[in-house]
């Protein structure tokens, strides 16, 4: 009986050590993007941006990766277009205050390179997307990395437009502590 409580004991113990639960560093967790307008690329950031993980290199099929922005934390640098695209015909952030990605699997690619598979929320428009994650880390954190291309109609943010391009260029960068 004691040998099967041990047993017990260390199974236990070995699940949570390959579990890394993180902590999210938010001042070194970003989210920007940018946007061709007019010919010119319009830079944007969101400072509101939550995410959890529980992400273990050596086992993914255990971990995720799920976010969500404060649509109303958006800031292009100029406040007329900020309110612009809080309003119905962008983001409509009344209705829609957050952009939320749920992960549903992660695949490893390589030592540092993974594919993450997750559905994307942005409005009421969820579609299924994959991100190209690029993995470092040190001793006492991790860093994910992902750059990656969304179309603003495909979640109707905003109608077809001359000046303004369809493709928004995304760039994160996850870190948190151990």
């Amino acid at each position: 009986m004691r040998t099967a409580i041990f047993f017990m004991i260390l199974f236990i113990s070995t699940l949570h050590l390959t579990a890394q639960s993180l902590t999210q560093n938010t001042s070194k967790t970003k989210v920007t993007f940018k946007i061709k307008n007019i010919g010119l690329n319009v830079d944007g950031t969101f400072s509101n941006v939550a995410i959890s993980s529980n992400f273990n290199k050596d086992d993914v099929s255990n971990s995720f990766l799920n976010a969500t922005i404060k649509v109303n934390s958006l800031d292009t640098g100029n406040n007329t277009r900020n309110k612009s695209l809080s309003e119905k015909d962008y983001f409509d952030t009344s209705n829609y205050p957050d952009i939320v990605l749920k992960s549903t699997k992660i695949k490893k690619e390589s030592v540092s390179k993974y594919i993450l598979t997750a559905q994307l929320t942005i409005k009421n428009t969820t579609k299924t997307i994959t991100i190209p994650l690029q993995f470092s880390e040190n001793e006492n954190s991790i860093t994910l990395t992902s750059y990656f291309t969304l179309n603003r109609r495909d979640y109707t943010v905003g109608k077809k437009s001359w000046v303004m391009s369809d493709t928004v260029k995304i760039n994160v960068v996850y870190s948190a502590d151990k």
